[in-house]
């Protein structure tokens, strides 16, 4: 049965943009050692996870005001499992209740609040999360996604999510199967690229459970490739990937990380290394109490892994965090389709990739995964085989696969008009069972039909959408040329795929029309990528002279501060509109130079405060404390505040928990 209701929570739903592109980094795999990897892991290792954004924008204005929400909710549910969704969020499946035990399944955060740890930056915990797309919590974990009612051959009602991913072109489905008998939720995903060229894959399941006192992870295999913790001790570090076999990785002698509660120190997270086969495909956490959560895929997703927050206290700080007034204790079963989350491959042109998943529960004897872990995880398989053999999961996926053509029959929730957009491109181009009507068309989509139809592009000081898939260049060339909107758009395009001169070109031509911050903005963007920092600055002054909206303000003063500017981007600071200082990330980027300077007030007021934008990891906010206590005991004590008086705080590191953001 399909419902839907609504649900009143604690938290805070609104979410601002970033106005900006946000170019993709030139280095298109990510910097790490994997030279502890054996010989066939390392194919693929780092494979186009470098960061990017666009065409999407950041969402990076929320707060940490809490109130009452009220979230749009589709329920599928069944006499054993009622599952609650949640299509303004990426479809995350929130709450999946088990009848038969009166017991949550899932982390079902109490909260909403967004934090800083996604690809767009608004984030969320709890519940399970479909990433698709590119490396980190993916581009639609915050946004809206379609929904529907579908109805099989045999009259059973089945509920559908899907989107067209514009980074990469792709189109992405999941369909959720609970029959009246089924004791476990049913997934099954299918990515489809048109295209005639393979394109950069990513797709990782996200499942949060509760995190107890002796829970117990186990897999497919023991094998599994981890992070060396000492490779986080420092904040510049290349963080190191190893092989290594559970229990025992040999981060510190004789621990067994089975239990996620013995990463004492930082958060961690390592990969089961399963071969691509069902009787390996699956992922449990077994509690105390005999209750084992488990998540059994087919050969496809066959990679799994394990993410804890860890015991040093940036990551309990961090838990708490997203869910304010509550522990938030919980750990992260992940299902992939690479080995780990930074090593990649392409998903051939014209063709699908495909997977089925289940979740559920069993009840075992209390104790049940405890004792020598090769053995229990052995026991462990042998249950959830007997709850959902690999025979079922085979035949499951061949018969959701059948079904996945069949088309909707009532939308419930829509998605972007980008899927609209492309079919009305290129005629036919949607894979059959996927809708997108012409009246999802609005907002974005809507200013890029008016581009396809050669209407004229209004000229606004900051483009409202960007699109970087090169084969609408020569779409946006019939219109762009009439103004400097329409040349800084052109100009994003190729930047962001890196022709860098006929950007230029473009941005110049921009100019000529009449000068705007926004072409000055990109040309510095372009600047401090060929390590011209003061030719950055240079260009950044132009633009925040003509627009010193916060947008600006805060790229102008992180350019300041990497020059090690202090004066000059206090200064600036100093210079804004009262409205422009308040926000968030500005006051951030400015706690260096008001360390240097010695501008204790300023360090004061921002440590009486929550602030809602701190990225995961992020140490400015954090290591700024020792500066403000080095300027306490000198104000208390009538001594110089000194480099040396900051070091001896910086040597003992006595950071409230409150106040720490690090997680290695």
């Amino acid at each position: 049965m399909i419902t839907i209701s609504a649900r009143r929570m604690a938290g805070n739903s609104c979410i601002g943009e970033n106005a900006l592109p946000k170019f993709r980094a030139r280095a298109h795999e990510k910097i790490l050692d994997g030279s502890r990897l054996r010989e066939e892991e390392k194919v693929g290792y780092g494979y186009e996870t470098g960061d990017r954004v666009l065409p999407y924008k950041w969402q990076d204005l929320y707060s940490r005001e809490v109130g009452k929400v009220e979230i749009r909710t589709v329920i599928l549910e069944n006499d054993h499992l009622r599952a609650e969704f949640w299509p303004d969020y990426g479809m995350r499946l929130m709450s999946l209740y088990d009848k038969d035990r009166r017991a949550e399944l899932l982390f079902n955060n109490p909260v909403l609040q967004f934090g800083n740890l996604a690809i767009r930056r608004a984030w969320f915990s709890g519940g399970i999360e479909w990433n698709c797309g590119q490396l980190g919590h993916t581009f639609t974990t915050c946004s809206p996604l379609f929904a529907a009612r579908v109805t099989g051959e045999d009259g059973q009602e089945f509920l559908r999510a899907w989107e067209y991913e514009r980074q990469k072109g792709l189109y992405w489905e999941l369909d959720f199967h609970l029959g009246p008998d089924d004791r476990q939720l049913w997934v099954y995903g299918r990515v489809v690229n048109p295209h005639s060229v393979a394109k950069p894959f990513y797709w990782w399941t996200n499942v949060a459970v509760r995190e107890e006192e002796g829970m117990r992870i186990f897999s497919g295999t023991g094998d599994v490739i981890f992070i060396d913790s000492d490779s986080l001790m420092s904040e510049n570090a290349l963080r190191v990937m190893a092989h290594g076999h559970l229990p025992h990785l040999g981060i510190r002698e004789g621990v067994d990380y089975s239990y996620p509660e013995n990463f004492t120190d930082y958060s961690n997270e390592y990969f089961f290394q399963n071969r691509p086969l069902v009787e390996e495909s699956w992922e449990a956490a077994s509690y105390r109490s005999g209750e084992v959560f488990f998540d059994r895929a087919d050969g496809a997703l066959c990679y799994h892994k394990m993410f804890c927050w860890g015991g040093e206290p940036g990551g309990r700080h961090w838990r708490k965090y997203l869910s304010p007034g509550h522990e938030g204790a919980y750990v992260e079963l992940q299902a992939g389709a690479h080995r780990t989350q930074v090593h990649g491959g392409d998903i051939a042109a014209s063709s699908t990739f495909d997977f089925v998943q289940c979740f559920g529960a069993l009840d075992c004897a209390p104790s049940f995964g405890e004792g020598d872990y090769d053995e229990r995880r052995k026991a462990i398989y042998s249950e959830v085989d007997r709850a959902v053999g690999a025979r079922e999961v085979e035949e499951r996926k061949a018969r959701c696969r059948e079904l996945a053509c069949i088309e909707v029959s009532q939308i419930l929730s829509s998605g972007s008009g980008f899927g609209a957009l492309e079919e009305l491109r290129h005629n036919g181009i949607t894979p059959r069972g996927l809708s997108f009507p012409v009246s999802s068309l609005k907002g974005e989509a809507a200013f890029w039909l008016d581009v396809l139809e050669g209407r004229a592009i209004p000229d606004e000081e900051i483009p409202s959408s960007y699109m970087c898939d090169l084969s609408w260049r020569p779409i946006l060339e019939k219109v762009c040329h009439q103004c400097a909107n329409g040349e800084n758009l052109l100009g994003v395009m190729l930047l962001e795929n890196e022709m860098d001169s006929e950007a230029q070109a473009a941005f110049n031509r921009a100019l000529a029309f009449r000068p705007n911050a926004f072409s000055y903005r990109c040309l510095a963007v372009m600047a401090h990528q060929r390590g011209d920092l003061d030719e950055a600055i240079h260009l950044m002054e132009k633009a925040v002279s003509l627009d010193c909206r916060r947008e600006y303000a805060e790229e102008y003063a992180d350019l300041l501060v990497e020059a090690q500017r202090w004066q000059e981007e206090w200064d600036f600071y100093e210079s804004l509109p009262a409205a422009v200082r308040a926000d968030e990330r500005l006051t951030l980027s400015t706690m260096p130079s008001a360390c240097h300077l010695g501008k204790y007030d300023f360090l004061k007021d921002c440590y009486s405060r929550e602030f809602a934008v701190i990225r995961e990891g992020e140490r400015n906010y954090t290591e700024s404390w020792y500066s403000f206590q080095a300027m306490e005991k000198a104000r208390r004590e009538g001594v110089a505040y000194t480099e040396d008086l900051v070091d001896a705080f910086r040597a003992a590191d006595e950071i409230p928990p409150e106040h720490d953001f690090r997680l290695g």
